[in-house]
């Protein structure tokens, strides 16, 4: 049956004008899903910009994030807030606490785990207000965790999930008209928090703090061996909530050894306080030249991609998944494109549960990927032909 539901009115979406923000209004205007879309950014001249480069419903609009007045003011007319604004553990609980005490629903593609807790604070205040609170709808968390919802699915049982993203695809697409402002950026600030002190994962059926980039060894179907390191993202904490059975769920990322070796030695001058977060993200950023004796082989993990363990007709069971094809844009947008999907089944009816909720808990993996699809460069024509799956032993 075609989609008859009308736009949604006003859609607000802070941080609008950056690397990742870009990405969204262009793939909100794209499927059409708000009549009025505020590209809200500090930098109102590149909201401009943007609103001229994508035009239809896009008006820019000059908003200050750190002031709570300043968004309950713009969010007050709003029907939707959509979150770009980074780092999280920062920007999260004053936007999206403003979002519920003005009435509107919420996404955001927040990855960081410790504002992802703090968001459920606000679950009762948005079921009494009958919104729709989504915390991080964008590549990982988000792709990542509908795709572990999808092949978790698949068993009858799952007892492990694995999420994860390699760092080649955790880059920005580099945007000529869009200079940088300076400084690393939210993203490489929020890889040093993930990566410094512990980081929340879930093991023996509990949460459980450990210690980020320690190697992790993994039979993938489809890949054989491969190595992969720990990192503090949401998905690691959330999926468990959907999947009780689960005794362990940690997100990964990877890449090659000796780029680790290097964040290591930043996260520990970070934890140290020898370095402040601007400083040690800059030096994250500014990674030095390979060792000559680095081994010159190809990550063979996908940008995004999940893994999950169990049985099947009682015999024990790993499948993989990944997309055979990403949005362009790279990190941006793979983000982007994830947040203006999960607006758009809001505005289908599709999210309906009113709460505080990580994807998983209220988005139907099939759903999600019959509409990202669209985005995926080389095109696909289905959601068989997007998501690669593949079934092998446990290990």
């Amino acid at each position: 049956m075609p989609d008859t539901k009308p736009p949604l009115g006003t859609v607000i979406i802070v941080g609008g004008a950056g690397a990742m923000g870009r990405w969204a209004v262009r793939g909100i205007a794209k499927l059409g899903t708000a009549k009025k879309v505020l590209i809200a950014d500090i930098d109102v001249s590149r909201a401009q910009q943007l609103a001229d480069e994508v035009g239809g419903p896009c008006v820019p609009v000059r908003l200050d994030a750190t002031d709570p007045a300043a968004l309950r003011q713009a969010f007050v007319e709003c029907d939707v807030v959509l979150n770009t604004m980074g780092p999280f553990s920062k920007f999260a609980r004053p936007i999206v606490e403003a979002a519920i005490d003005c009435g509107c629903d919420y996404l955001d593609i927040d990855d960081d785990w410790e504002s992802t807790v703090e968001a459920f604070e606000f679950d009762a205040q948005a079921r009494d207000k009958g919104l729709r609170v989504v915390k991080g709808i964008g590549g990982s968390p988000g792709i990542s965790n509908l795709a572990a919802a999808l092949v978790a699915r698949r068993l009858d049982k799952v007892t492990e999930i694995f999420t994860g993203w390699s760092m080649r695809g955790a880059v920005l697409e580099d945007e000529p008209a869009y200079p940088s402002t300076g400084g690393a950026g939210a993203a490489v600030e929020h890889w040093l928090i993930q990566i410094s002190g512990s980081i929340r994962a879930y093991r023996n059926g509990t949460e459980k703090d450990i210690e980020p980039l320690t190697p992790v060894e993994l039979l993938y179907p489809g890949k054989g061996q491969v190595r992969a390191y720990t990192v503090g993202h949401p998905e690691a904490i959330t999926l468990p909530r959907c999947f009780p059975t689960v005794v362990s769920s940690t997100n990964l990322t990877s890449g090659p050894a000796w780029v680790f070796d290097h964040a290591r030695r930043v996260a520990a001058d970070y934890d140290a306080g020898r370095v402040t977060l601007a400083e040690g993200a800059g030096r994250l950023e500014d990674m030095p030249a390979p060792p000559v004796d680095a081994p010159r082989t190809r990550d063979p993990l996908a940008q995004v991609w999940a893994l999950a363990r169990g049985e099947r007709d009682g015999e024990p069971l790993a499948i993989s998944v990944e997309p055979a094809s990403m949005p362009p844009g790279k990190m941006g947008g793979g983000t982007g494109a994830a947040l203006a999907v999960g607006l758009e089944l809001l505005r289908q009816g599709r999210i309906t549960e009113p709460g505080v909720h990580a994807p998983e808990g209220v988005i139907d993996p099939h759903d999600f990927f019959s509409v990202f699809l669209g985005f995926v460069e080389p095109a696909v024509a289905s959601v068989d032909d997007l998501l690669i799956i593949h079934e092998g032993p446990v290990g």
